[in-house]
C-alpha cells in the first residue's frame, strides 16, 4: 500500500475488555444474638432492676442516717436515734458517691438487657454496663468493711 501512495491505515487499538468483577468480601455474619442470648438477657433485665432499687432505696435511706455514734444519743439516755451509720462521715460520703453510679448504672444496664432481648444487638454495652455496675457496687460495699 506504501506503493500505491496511500499511507497504511492504523493498526486496530486492542479491544478493552472489561475489568474483572472485585473478589467477594468476607461473608457479613448476622450480628444477631441467639435465642439463648436473648432469653438470658431478660433474666439480667429483671436482676438489674432489683438491683437497681437496692441500690437506689439503700442510698436514701443511707443519706438520712447520721454518720458514727459520735453524732447519736441513744434512747438509754434520752436521745431519740436508734439507727446510724457505723463509720465515719467520710465513709459515708464515698459509699454514696459509688453507690449512686452504681444504683444508676443498673438501671440503664436494665433497659439495655431490654433492648438486646428484643433486638439481639447491643450485646457488648451491656456487658460492659453490667461490668461497671458490678465494679461499682463492690466498691461501695468493700467501704463499709474497712
Amino acid at each position: 500500500m506504501e506503493a500505491s501512495g496511500t499511507p497504511t491505515p492504523p493498526a486496530d487499538p486492542p479491544q478493552a475488555s472489561p475489568p474483572p468483577p472485585p473478589p467477594p468480601g468476607p461473608p457479613v455474619a448476622d450480628e444477631r444474638a441467639g435465642g439463648g442470648w436473648r432469653a438470658l438477657a431478660v433474666v439480667l433485665a429483671i436482676a438489674l432492676a432489683i438491683t437497681s432499687a437496692v441500690y437506689i432505696v439503700a442510698m436514701i435511706e443511707l443519706a438520712d442516717l447520721p454518720a458514727g455514734a459520735d453524732n447519736c444519743t441513744p434512747p438509754q439516755l434520752g436521745g431519740d436515734c436508734t439507727e446510724y451509720f457505723d463509720g465515719s462521715s467520710a465513709q459515708k460520703t464515698a459509699k454514696l458517691i459509688t453507690g449512686w453510679p452504681a444504683g444508676v448504672l443498673a438501671g440503664i444496664a436494665a433497659l439495655v438487657a431490654v433492648y438486646f432481648a428484643a433486638t439481639g444487638r447491643r450485646g457488648r454495652l451491656l456487658m460492659q454496663l453490667t461490668a461497671a455496675t458490678v465494679a461499682l457496687g463492690a466498691i461501695s460495699i468493700l467501704i463499709s468493711a474497712f
